[in-house]
Formats: C-alpha cells, sequence, structure tokens
C-alpha cells in the first residue's frame, strides 16, 4: 500500500512537472511570436515614416526649382521689357536709329 502511495505521488509530481514545462514552453513560444510581431511594427512604421520624410523633401525641392524657375523668368521678362522700352523710341524714329548706328563704332 505505501508502494502504491509512493507511486502514485511520484506520478502526480512528473505530471505536474510535465505541465509546468508545457506551459512554460507555450508561454515562452507566445513571448517570441509577441516580440517578433513588434519588431516587425517597429520596422514597417519606420520605413513609412522614412517613404513620408522622402516624399516631402522631394515636394519642397521641386517646390523650390518651381519658384527659381519663377524667378528667372521674372527677371528675363523685366530684362526684355526694359531692352524694349529702350529701343522701342529707337525704332520708331529710323533718323535717331541710324544716327546711332552710323556712330556707335566711333564709342
Amino acid at each position: 500500500v505505501v508502494v502504491a502511495v509512493v507511486v502514485e505521488f511520484i506520478i502526480i509530481i512528473v505530471v505536474i512537472i510535465i505541465i509546468i514545462i508545457i506551459i512554460i514552453i507555450i508561454t515562452t513560444i507566445i513571448i517570441i511570436i509577441n516580440i517578433i510581431i513588434i519588431i516587425i511594427i517597429i520596422i514597417i512604421t519606420n520605413i513609412i515614416i522614412i517613404i513620408i520624410i522622402i516624399i516631402i523633401i522631394i515636394i519642397i525641392i521641386i517646390i523650390i526649382i518651381i519658384i527659381i524657375i519663377v524667378i528667372i523668368i521674372n527677371v528675363i521678362i523685366t530684362v526684355i521689357s526694359i531692352i524694349n522700352t529702350i529701343t522701342l523710341p529707337l525704332s520708331i524714329c529710323p533718323f535717331i536709329n541710324l544716327f546711332i548706328n552710323y556712330f556707335s563704332p566711333l564709342a
């Protein structure tokens, strides 16, 4: 009878140890899966943030290029208009224009 009680006690202890080991294995697997999911989420959010920053930088560069082009076009237009305002009266009066063309090599 004593041997049977000892054997049952040993079997109960072994079963409890096996259950504890299974619980530990399952919890470690769940923890590892959670850590992997968190790492994947962090990587994905970082990639999205980097893509957004690159898009913002590209948009800023495009805006700066457009502003520079507009400034250059405005400068060209003002220079052309200044040249036109200077040469228009000369082209209206051909005599003065001929006079300037005649004496310009001497200048």
